[in-house]
């Protein structure tokens, strides 16, 4: 397995596993190669923007994200992580996780901030990597209604 810097011209395999990803069981949200390449450009045409990528002969995973400026630094928000169903449980996603923060240190990012859901394998995955659930901070949503 290989890992690198996302390039502009991996977006469009990125899309399809992202797609793959999360329209399939936990998440079964309505995510189509359309709708997930047009996120994926918008996280990658954003400021601050880093992108790791896992490969083979295809897209195994991958994490995008942005860099951020705080009054302490830089803080880097991980936007979404995702890895080819079939080789979950592999060590893919910590390999990509390690690969992403050693480029953020070498970038002086001092922190990583993420949401998920506390009930998937990935909330596991960052706990083993460690990852520390902050009781203290919530995650505020509102439903606008049109």
């Amino acid at each position: 397995m290989n890992l690198r810097k996302i390039k502009e011209s991996d977006l469009k395999a990125c899309a399809e596993l992202y797609a793959l990803v999360f329209s399939s069981a936990p998440w079964s949200e309505a995510w189509n190669q359309e709708n997930s390449l047009d996120r994926i450009e918008h996280i990658f045409q954003s400021k601050g923007f880093v992108g790791i990528l896992a490969y083979e002969n295809e897209v195994l995973g991958f994490a995008i994200g942005t860099s951020e400026p705080f009054y302490y630094g830089s803080a880097f928000y991980l936007r979404d992580m995702c890895t080819r169903p079939n080789k979950q449980g592999k060590g893919i996603g910590k390999r990509i996780l390690q690969y992403l923060e050693d480029e953020l240190i070498s970038r002086c990012v001092k922190n990583i901030y993420l949401t998920t859901e506390r009930n998937i394998p990935a909330a596991k995955l960052y706990e083993r990597s460690g990852y520390q659930y902050l009781k203290n901070n919530g995650f505020f949503s509102k439903t606008l209604k049109s």
